[in-house]
């Protein structure tokens, strides 16, 4: 009795640690463009750097570029922070 039960439990808890990652299969990260489907996070990548662009633009309007740090860490970060959020708020 004391097997099936650790058994049962083992079950459960494996159920409810698979089931939320089950839970992301329920729709496609494609989106249709002219007849051709591009992935989601692609869309958001593209529309990222050129909204890094503008930041960029901004921050050298402000006087603001120097005081950041390395560009080459700097700009690839705000690239990356912008793609997953556009990502989130948009195909998630």
């Amino acid at each position: 009795m004391r097997i099936t039960y650790r058994l049962a439990s083992t079950a459960v808890a494996s159920l409810l640690l698979v089931s939320p990652l089950l839970a992301g299969c329920n729709r496609n990260p494609n989106v249709e463009i002219v007849g051709s489907y591009f992935p989601g996070w692609m869309i958001s990548l593209v529309v990222a750097v050129a909204l890094s662009f503008f930041v960029h633009a901004l921050l050298r309007r402000r006087g603001m570029e120097g005081t950041l740090g390395h560009p080459v860490v700097i700009y690839p970060g705000i690239v990356l922070l912008l793609t997953c959020l556009l990502w989130l708020c948009f195909f998630a």
